[in-house]
């Protein structure tokens, strides 16, 4: 057994002492709380980034900051990869019909009969409404969007088989654009992807036997929605004073949407 020197018997007397022990216990007071104080603001940073992590993620290389996206990305009944859409055009001309969705609509309607039943309503909130007065109904809003990309959230129902199966739920719709020459003219590319999630839980455990439905619904839409961004890019493009004539005519076409195309697309026009 080791024994106590002169040294540790005298500090053992000293720190035994009521006086000692009081000053020891006010120093430990005293240096708790300035500890506590220092360790504060790291442990918030370290919420705080935990926070975000788990809030924000990344989708075509745009950090995605929104709950309702990521559930359906995340959570998705399927995803597909969508064949590229080519016309003649700029991203320019992409970009501005895309910031006007209602006005994008009704050149839609005009220039592609078979999507003259769609109509989108602008909200106050920055959400868009869309409708085609029967099978489809919902609303849409960019959530983000950087150099050649957009995402887009949708949320609405749909109706199929003579209006017997119901469909609801969320589609996160992304887009990506890659400029092209083509035979010496600029052509712009848009890359499509959609992940989509089912409402019924019913829905999700028959994947397998409403995938074809699923699929054959999707792949009709968006080949409408493809043909008729081709005929309303080529009629931009290559003859935007031809199509400006003809928007004074139509009723659906706002005043300021008409002077908006006339400033971006025929900067010379005289307005009459």
């Amino acid at each position: 057994m080791e024994l106590p020197t002169p040294h540790s018997a005298w500090h053992a007397t000293l720190s035994n002492h009521p006086a000692a022990r009081g000053r020891a216990r006010g120093l430990a007071a005293r240096t708790a709380p300035r500890t506590g104080c220092r360790l504060w603001p790291i442990v918030l940073l370290v919420l705080a980034l935990v926070s975000s992590a788990q809030a924000a993620f990344t989708l075509i290389g745009l950090s995605i900051d929104d709950s309702a996206t990521r559930n359906i990305v995340e959570g998705r009944t399927l995803a597909r990869d969508l064949p590229p859409v080519r016309f003649p055009g700029t991203l320019r001309t992409a970009d501005w019909l895309l910031d006007r969705p209602a006005l994008a609509a009704t050149l839609a309607r005009h220039l592609y009969p078979p999507l003259e039943r769609y109509h989108v309503t602008p909200q106050e909130n920055g959400t868009y409404e869309l409708s085609d007065l029967g099978a489809l109904r919902g609303s849409f809003r960019l959530v983000a969007r950087g150099e050649k990309r957009r995402v887009y959230l949708c949320q609405g129902e749909f109706r199929s088989l003579a209006h017997i199966l119901k469909l609801s739920g969320g589609m996160v719709f992304t887009l990506e654009f890659r400029d092209l020459q083509q035979g010496g003219e600029a052509y712009l590319e848009v890359v499509p992807q959609l992940y989509l999630r089912l409402d019924n839980t019913l829905a999700h455990g028959l994947l397998k036997v409403l995938s074809p439905l699923v699929n054959g619904i999707i792949d009709r839409r968006v080949g409408n929605l493809t043909t008729a961004t081709q005929v309303v890019g080529e009629r931009m493009t290559r003859d935007p004073a031809g199509l400006y004539r003809e928007m004074r005519s139509w009723p659906d076409v706002k005043p300021e949407e008409l002077e908006a195309y006339r400033q971006a697309f025929l900067p010379d026009e005289e307005t009459r």
